[in-house]
């Protein structure tokens, strides 16, 4: 069996080393058109091979992750679909899913299974590639109607394999909830630097930005992917701006002594309580959803079912 990884960040790099450990007699095949993250990739042992052209990374894949930014997966997903094996199964992993699936549905044919993804990662994470990155990751699943059960099964069961919990959720509502989840913070974080970067402090002072700062900037998607993102899911993403918004200037008021003083006090306590309320029950909530089969071999004979029909190329 042949799983290829398109994009080796750290998303990627870690996808090959835990399916390097759960699946070890799986070929792992990585693409990257960088050479300093293919190099990186083979290092860790997380792929067996790169392939440096893309096509040929694909054409014998039972499974191909697309672990890339929002921007390239339209291109990428119109490139290999001519030379996808009839049966292969695709997935992705990014943080939009209504816009990935319109795509897969335009360029992939009928034959050709797609089962969108996004893992959610726990918050200590880290940053750094590792093969316990998706341990107690929400690993959101978003299959087309038209999806064979074989094919879900399967992205259900790499999910549980890989270390994550599998959830099954409609497209439009994921990305309603990544408005406020992923992309306000990231557009807080690029508001806060476009404001840091005309302040003179970051000339006189560039050794003041401590960790928080660098926590709250950090993860930002390039610019393509993040236009990309705020356009493809702009309804949701103006409700959350809005609220935010609105919060922020009764705090000014406040703190122009316009309005109530204490309200920064009832921010900051709801906010602690609100965290920690978050912590507990994001635990509990992961315990409580159901474990997939995981009979011996049962992942890599669904992977392995299109080799029970003709293979064509098209």
């Amino acid at each position: 069996m042949q799983i290829t990884i398109l994009g080796l960040g750290t998303l990627g790099i870690s996808l090959g080393l835990a399916l390097r450990r759960a699946l070890p007699e799986a070929r792992l095949v990585g693409h990257d058109p960088s050479p300093e993250r293919t190099r990186e990739a083979l290092r860790r042992k997380a792929v067996d091979q790169t392939n440096w052209n893309l096509l040929g990374a694909c054409e014998e894949a039972d499974l191909v992750l697309l672990s890339l930014p929002l921007g390239e997966i339209e291109p990428a997903l119109r490139a290999i679909a001519p030379v996808l094996k009839e049966g292969t199964l695709v997935m992705d992993t990014a943080e939009l899913k209504a816009p990935v699936m319109a795509w897969a549905q335009a360029y992939l044919p009928s034959s050709t299974p797609f089962i969108g993804g996004h893992p959610i990662l726990r918050p200590d994470a880290g940053e750094e590639p590792n093969p316990d990155l998706f341990r107690d990751a929400l690993f959101c699943l978003t299959p087309p109607a038209q999806a064979p059960s074989w094919a879900v099964e399967a992205a259900a069961g790499l999910a549980h394999r890989i270390g994550a919990r599998p959830f099954f959720i409609d497209p439009v509502e994921h990305d309603g909830w990544m408005a406020a989840l992923e992309q306000l913070p990231s557009l807080l974080g690029a508001a806060l630097l476009s404001v840091w970067s005309a302040a003179p402090a970051r000339r006189d002072m560039p050794q003041a930005i401590g960790g928080r700062f660098a926590r709250i900037t950090a993860g930002l998607p390039d610019a393509p992917s993040g236009r990309l993102a705020a356009t493809a899911n702009r309804e949701s993403l103006l409700y959350w701006l809005d609220r935010l918004m609105e919060t922020l200037g009764r705090l000014r008021e406040a703190l122009a002594g316009m309005g109530d003083e204490a309200a920064f006090e009832d921010l900051f306590r709801t906010a602690s309580q609100t965290r920690d309320a978050w912590l507990k029950s994001r635990q509990e909530s992961l315990q409580a959803l159901p474990i997939p089969s995981d009979q011996p071999g049962l992942l890599e004979t669904m992977l392995g079912l299109h080799r029970l029909r003709p293979s064509r190329k098209r």
